[in-house]
């Protein structure tokens, strides 16, 4: 093997390693998010601290022109703007008696303009590298000087950020959102009280308003909404562009039979946009309504959704994440009523392994029967036959008689399909995925274990469900998940089924259930979750290393 060819194999390999690393970190990271946000890009809050400096500085100099660069005039290489600092935020110690800093900028700004710029000491620790300058606006200096003085975390700082949604200040307004995005849910839901009503009603049924920022402001509204709004939220949930269709379609004939067909064809197309603007955020909206609405919301969800057999694949979906929120963090919907719309997704063939991890951990073990048979009932290579495996081998380390239906129905499924089952037990073995909870929190003694979960084999769409909430929460957050929850036993639960694993976490209902004994699995620890990829990646990179070291300088692609 060549140097070259050895050190592309060792680049190869450090980057696999570097990506497990950043996996198992962005896992432990989502479990302190917003779960249904989606933060666009780090917060400037985010960069001013993992900055080593950090200025507030106004432009002295621009970049020279791109004539004199093209004629050679100045050199390209050292070409830089001017920057006078004007106020440092971060790194005074390393920044010192610097007053003016050259970095390259393009921009077409006038001298005076003034920019964040933030820097690392990359190479030198007493030096420190410049990234591109952000131009602020007058308002945005203000802003910017105040991010350095807030609390890192907590009711104050989400206040804050509150009056800045939606700001005319571009920057301003998706740097307040990504804020909100990266909060605990817990600071959202105390922030309750606090929350402008009329603002976010507003913003809601504004057009102009994209699908994130509406997902925040239902999930805002589900927190500080009142009765008088669940109205709004059902004309949301019924609009329905296929009822008015045939009458467009209707008047377009009309019109064009007399002559005057100018303009039906935009207001159909208007009609249709506006359903598509409404169910953009179907998950926080069905979520919002159930939470404003209680438990009777299901009527409605279960028509429209979850018992729809012409139901669109993304409203479905939509459908679930917003019972998976309930579901395991609030007490709105009872449990029987939840397992009862879950149950209507197993009608839909597309989707139906993507809810059996959900009645696994919330220990559904009456549709056992149902979930054996349309694993004897499908084919070989079909994704709902993981999933299911899943569940009976959860089911069967429970006690007293779902325990012996589940140890039964393992060895039918082992004589029809001996792969998948071993498949799933591995998986189960592999601590990602937790046996079931089984204890109720208030029995003496007990404590809530986390539940086991399901594996699809099959590619198909997923999307990670996580929520956070407590008995007064509301909807979650806009999407991929990710909160600590604010009741007694609070945690942050991902919940997923992707092509080739779907992993989910659980912990205890929020509805209390019958207490039954957990059964002696080795219950999944930090060390082991941590630790195992951490040291997969160190024996990546000592053998990456071996194999650099041992490249004989020699063998250059040159010689042959």
């Amino acid at each position: 093997m060549t140097i070259r060819s050895k050190f592309q194999v060792a680049v190869i390999g450090l980057l696999a390693a570097a990506m497990v690393l950043t996996d198992m970190a962005a896992t432990l990271n989502r479990a302190a998010a917003c779960p249904f946000c989606s933060a666009a890009m780090a917060t400037l809050g985010q960069e001013i601290a993992g900055a080593d400096g950090a200025v507030i500085a106004e432009l002295v100099q621009p970049m020279p022109a791109a004539t004199d660069l093209a004629a050679g005039s100045v050199d390209p290489t050292t070409a830089t703007a001017k920057f006078r600092i004007v106020k440092v935020l971060r790194g005074a110690e390393k920044i010192g008696d610097v007053k003016e800093l050259d970095v390259v900028y393009f921009g077409e700004d006038a001298p005076g303009k003034k920019f964040l710029i933030t820097g690392i000491a990359a190479i030198t620790p007493d030096k420190i590298e410049w990234t591109t300058p952000v131009p602020l606006s007058d308002r945005a200096v203000e802003y910017v000087e105040k991010l350095p003085t807030l609390p890192e975390s907590g009711l104050e700082r989400i206040a804050f950020f509150q009056e800045f949604l939606e700001d005319e200040d571009p920057l301003l307004a998706q740097d307040s959102y990504d804020e909100f995005a990266r909060s605990p849910y817990a600071d959202v839901l105390a922030l309750g009280p606090r929350m402008h009503r009329d603002r976010l009603l507003k913003w809601i049924q504004d057009p102009t308003v994209g699908p994130s920022g509406r997902r925040l402001y239902l999930t805002m509204l589900g927190i500080c909404g009142q009765p008088d709004d669940v109205k709004l939220l059902e004309e949301f949930l019924n609009y329905d562009y296929q009822v008015t269709k045939p009458g467009i379609i209707a008047a377009i004939g009309i019109t064009g039979a007399i002559g005057v067909p100018i303009g039906t064809g935009l207001i159909d197309e208007s009609l249709h946009a506006d359903e598509r603007r409404k169910k953009e955020s179907l998950d926080a909206l069905i979520a919002c309504y159930i939470k404003l609405k209680g438990a009777d919301g299901l009527e409605l969800v279960n028509e429209k959704f979850l018992g729809n057999p012409t139901v669109e694949y993304k409203h479905l979906h939509s459908a679930i994440m917003a019972l998976r929120f309930h579901g395991e963090e609030t007490d709105i919907i009872p449990r029987e009523q939840l397992l009862a719309s879950m149950r209507l997704a197993l009608d839909h063939k597309e989707f139906a392994d993507q809810v059996i991890p959900d009645l696994t951990r919330w220990e559904d073990w009456d549709v056992m029967p149902r979930l054996v048979k349309m694993f004897k009932d499908s084919p070989a290579d079909d994704w709902i036959r993981q999933p299911v495996a899943s569940y009976v081998l959860v089911a069967a380390e429970q006690p007293g008689e779902p325990g012996e239906r589940g140890r039964a129905a393992i060895a039918e499924l082992e004589a029809l399909d001996p792969d998948t089952v071993e498949r799933a037990r591995s998986l189960s073995a592999f601590s990602f995925l937790a046996k079931a909870a089984a204890a109720d929190a208030t029995t003496p003694g007990a404590t809530a274990e986390p539940a086991a979960t399901a594996a699809a084999t099959a590619e198909k769409p997923a999307t990670d469900a996580k929520a956070a909430a407590s008995p007064e929460a509301a909807a979650p957050l806009p999407q991929d998940a990710r909160v600590p929850a604010v009741k007694e036993t609070t945690s942050a639960t991902p919940s997923a089924a992707t092509p080739t694993a779907a992993k989910v976490t659980a912990q205890k209902p929020a509805v209390p259930v019958t207490p039954v004994a957990t059964a002696d699995l080795p219950v999944p620890s930090k060390l082991k979750l941590v630790g195992v990829p951490l040291l997969a990646a160190v024996v990546l990179l000592a053998v990456f290393a071996v194999l650099l070291r041992g490249a004989d300088p020699r063998s250059s692609e040159e010689r042959q």
